[in-house]
């Protein structure tokens, strides 16, 4: 059962901002909050209900600028949104696999990032594609980069008196790929036991650039890839740099175990999962129609596993 609060539904900014400063807790769509109030986990005595507040909401995209999101965008209007299947897939692989259809009608960007788990799926897709929050508070605005954004395991740069406002993206150029795979222990709505998301820009002779990686579930925090992206930037593509920067990222990223999983099955999900993600991304910065889907194939890297990993795209 969730315990007796007290819930505000402010109009006005400064006053759900007031409220948020005094330890109410910011409530969205509730898909996680409420959830873990009811869970004893959380337990909040005020609660102030954000979803009608007029600077949280609305999305735009102008080409050659990029999107704009308001903090409530919800996953669903990502999944059905045409020009993120075209310009940003891997937002929207990460998005359409965030648990039900119901869960993303009411599930929103803002939401997904202020939880801060290092699971959610909508965030390394979003670190890939550059993007950039932006905070919001009685003094005004702050832009902080979506990857320089937490400070710690559910830790923010975010004063107690800002609420996320929006997140903006950059837009892609025509030779841009981006692609997420998330490995799950079954079919069915499930957090992921490691995701990899990556985003690469490939000239005319096969040579990467802009090469961006992200982790789920790889540590304490959604975290970039630098040195496997170090790897890749401005090296022809070839299925040997795809392995060097796999290994790349299987030596940074700092799983745990858990009742899921091993520590060290994870590394080795991480470094077969990059192979996969990898390829798929530069597939799709070479083809026309980047809103289709591309065929998974399995990479086998140096080592292999006896079991490949099953992976959900």
């Amino acid at each position: 059962m969730l315990n007796d609060f007290e819930l505000f539904m402010p109009t006005d900014f400064n006053e759900a901002c007031a409220l948020k400063a005094n330890g109410a807790k910011p409530v969205a769509g509730g898909t996680d909050v409420y959830v873990n109030m009811h869970g004893g986990k959380k337990e909040a005595d005020q609660v102030v209900d954000i979803k009608n507040l007029a600077e949280l909401k609305g999305t735009s995209y102008t080409a050659g600028q990029g999107l704009v999101l308001g903090a409530l965008t919800s996953h669903r209007q990502i999944e059905e949104w045409d020009v993120i299947k075209k310009n940003y897939y891997a937002m929207f692989q990460g998005c359409s696999q965030v648990g039900s259809v119901q869960i993303r009608y009411r599930a929103t960007l803002g939401g997904n990032i202020m939880n801060g788990a290092p699971s959610a799926d909508s965030i390394g897709p979003m670190l890939v594609h550059d993007a950039v929050c932006v905070v919001k508070g009685p003094n005004g605005e702050r832009k902080i980069p979506l990857d320089k954004f937490y400070t710690g395991f559910k830790k923010f740069d975010i004063q107690p008196d800002e609420l996320l406002a929006r997140i903006e993206i950059p837009d892609t150029p025509a030779n841009a790929g981006s692609a997420y795979y998330k490995y799950m222990r079954r079919g069915a709505m499930d957090l992921a036991l490691m995701g990899v998301s990556a985003y690469v820009e490939l000239d005319e002779n096969d040579v990467m650039s802009h090469v961006r990686i992200a982790l789920t579930t790889a540590g304490p925090t959604p975290m970039r890839s630098y040195s496997a992206e170090a790897v890749l930037e401005g090296q022809k593509y070839s299925d040997e740099i795809i392995i060097a920067a796999a290994e790349a990222v299987a030596s940074e990223g700092k799983p745990r175990s858990s009742w899921r999983s091993s520590a060290e099955f994870r590394v080795r999900l991480l470094h077969d999962v990059t192979i996969m993600v990898l390829h798929e991304a530069v597939k799709r910065a070479k083809a026309e129609d980047k809103a289709q889907p591309i065929k998974q194939v399995l990479y086998k890297g140096q080592q292999g596993l006896e079991e490949r990993p099953k992976v959900q795209g």
